[in-house]
């Protein structure tokens, strides 16, 4: 049980870096989420945007009118192509952190499963050691002396 005790602080910090490294994966998915949702705010203001321009085209624009139309459209491309390049990033990086949080969660659990084991065989001497008492007791008691 000794052996068991030393290793309690090594698998606490164990625990607490597995639960660490979750902890900044859910961060970073959530701000992948958000900034999805500003890619999807980008590309619904661009469609709304061409809708505009079809519907003004229609009626009649002057030249300036288009070139404004079309100088915004090209702001609003690279908008969205800055913004999915942004998400590719994130996205590879949440990959490495959620390799770096399998790493730590699998060497956690390893370390459980090595207490568990440590407990066991502990036990076992501890049961070894209780039953060798007993039999020496009871070999050492004078024949005649009964538990009566």
């Amino acid at each position: 049980m000794n052996r068991v005790k030393r290793m309690q602080p090594v698998i606490r910090l164990a625990e607490l870096e597995a639960d660490k490294a979750g902890q900044a994966l859910a961060m970073l998915q959530q701000r992948i989420q958000a900034e999805d949702n500003k890619l999807s705010q980008l590309q619904s203001y661009q469609q709304d945007y061409r809708q505009q321009m079809q519907v003004s085209g229609k009626a009649g624009m002057t030249v300036d009118r288009l070139r404004l139309f079309d100088g915004f459209h090209q702001q609003l491309d690279r908008a969205i192509n800055h913004q999915l390049e942004l998400i590719r990033h994130m996205q590879q990086d949440q990959e490495r952190v959620r390799d770096h949080w399998r790493k730590l969660d699998i060497r956690h659990k390893s370390l459980e499963k090595m207490i568990e084991r440590l407990k066991r065989d502990a036990e076992v001497v501890q049961a070894r050691n209780e039953q060798r008492n007993h039999d020496e007791f009871a070999r050492r008691r004078p024949e005649g002396s009964g538990w009566s």
